[in-house]
C-alpha cells in the first residue's frame, strides 16, 4: 500500500477467517449475555432472508454448493447473492437453534447444543474452503455494509509505522499487538476511521462546569480560560476539571461553539444490534502534549454522545502489555455482543 500523505478514502481491512470466527463464536456462545434480544434478532433476520436449503459437495478437495429445485439439483455460482442468503439463513437457522437451547439443563439438549455448535463451525469452514467471503455470511447485513465499505483514515507516515500480522498498517506496536488480538476472534474493525462529531453538547457541559467550579467569574484568569477567536472557542481547561483530563494534563484547543470536528478513533468495530464500539488505545501517556490530546479525543467523544458509556474502552500501556490482558479485554468488552 503505498504511502497516505494526508487523509483520504480507503478501503484497507483485515479478512475475516473461519479459523478465527469459530474461536469467536465459541467464545460468545458460553455465555449469551442478553439471550432474549439475540434469539429476537436472529429471528429477525431469518425472516428477511428467502427459502431454501444449501448444500455442499466436496469432490478431489473442490466445494460446490448446491440446493433443491423443483425435486432437481442445481449448482450454485459462488458469486451470485442467493448462494450468500442460503448460507447465512443455514448458519443462522443452527445459530438460532443452538440459542434456544442454552438455558436447558438437560444433558440431552447440552449435547446437541454442542454438536450445533461443531456443525455450524465446520460449514463456516467449508464455506472458505469453497471460496466464499466468511465475513458476508456470519456479519449482519448492516454489519457488513459497514465493515466492506470505505471510510476516510487519518494520514499515515508508513516509514514511521509498523504492520500487524494481516498487513494493515498501524502506527506502534502496542496498536499492532491489539489488533492482532481483535484479529485473532475475527472483529471486523476500521482502524483510525474518522469520525465527524457535533460538539455543542461538550462546549455548553464544559461552559455550565466552569461556571459551577467559579472559573469564569470574571478577571483576567477567566479570560485565559476561555475566549472566542474568529468562529471558534479557546478552551485552556483546568486540570482540576477532572472529568476532563487524563492525569496531570491540562488541554487547550478550539471548537465551533455550533459546528463540528473530526476525530480519527483508534478501532471502531459493530455490534450485532447495530451500535458501535469504540476502542481509543493511549500509548504515550509520559508526553505532556499527548496526553493533553487524549484528554480531548476521549472528552470529545464521551461527552458528545458519540458512544455509550458501556460502549467505549479506553486503554492504557499496562492493560495491554501481554497477550493474555488482551485476549481478555476482547473477550470481555466484544465477543458477547458481535455476532447475535
Amino acid at each position: 500500500m503505498r504511502r497516505i500523505k494526508r487523509d483520504q478514502f480507503i478501503m484497507m481491512i483485515t479478512p475475516i477467517t473461519s479459523k478465527a470466527f469459530c474461536k469467536s463464536i465459541e467464545k460468545a456462545l458460553a455465555a449469551p449475555p442478553d439471550l432474549n434480544s439475540s434469539l429476537a434478532r436472529v429471528q429477525s433476520s431469518l425472516n428477511r432472508l428467502p427459502n431454501g436449503q444449501l448444500f455442499t459437495y466436496t469432490q478431489n478437495g473442490k466445494v460446490s454448493f448446491i440446493t433443491i429445485a423443483d425435486g432437481k439439483r442445481k449448482y450454485l455460482s459462488k458469486s451470485t447473492s442467493l448462494v450468500y442468503s442460503l448460507a447465512r439463513r443455514r448458519y443462522q437457522s443452527t445459530l438460532l437453534e443452538i440459542l434456544k437451547l442454552s438455558d436447558s439443563p438437560r444433558k440431552k439438549d447440552c449435547v446437541r447444543r454442542t454438536n450445533l455448535i461443531s456443525n455450524m463451525q465446520r460449514f463456516i469452514c467449508i464455506c472458505e474452503k469453497g471460496n466464499l467471503d466468511i465475513a458476508k455470511v456470519v456479519l449482519t447485513g448492516t454489519q457488513y455494509k459497514w465493515y466492506s465499505g470505505g471510510f476516510v483514515q487519518k494520514a499515515i507516515n508508513e516509514a514511521k509505522s509498523t504492520k500487524t500480522a494481516n498487513g494493515l498498517i498501524v502506527r506502534s506496536k502496542s496498536e499492532r499487538d491489539i489488533i492482532n488480538a481483535y484479529d485473532d476472534y475475527a472483529v471486523p474493525l476500521h482502524y483510525e476511521e474518522q469520525q465527524v462529531i457535533y460538539v455543542k453538547p461538550l462546549v455548553d457541559k464544559l461552559n455550565e462546569s466552569l461556571i459551577t467550579n467559579g472559573f469564569l467569574s470574571g478577571g483576567a484568569y477567566a479570560r485565559q480560560l476561555y475566549d472566542f477567536r474568529g468562529n471558534y472557542i479557546h478552551w485552556n481547561v483546568p486540570a482540576e476539571l477532572e472529568w476532563m483530563n487524563a492525569p496531570g494534563s491540562v488541554w487547550k484547543t478550539y471548537y465551533p461553539p455550533r459546528g463540528t470536528i473530526k476525530i480519527h478513533v483508534d478501532i471502531r468495530t459493530m455490534f450485532a444490534d447495530g451500535s458501535f464500539f469504540l476502542h481509543e488505545h493511549e500509548g504515550m501517556m509520559d508526553s505532556f502534549a499527548y496526553r493533553c490530546n487524549a484528554s480531548e479525543r476521549s472528552s470529545v467523544l464521551k461527552y458528545t454522545g458519540t458512544v455509550q458509556p458501556e460502549n467505549f474502552l479506553e486503554t492504557y500501556e499496562h492493560d495491554v502489555d501481554t497477550p493474555e490482558k488482551r485476549i481478555a479485554l476482547i473477550e470481555d468488552y466484544v465477543i458477547p455482543r458481535l455476532w447475535f
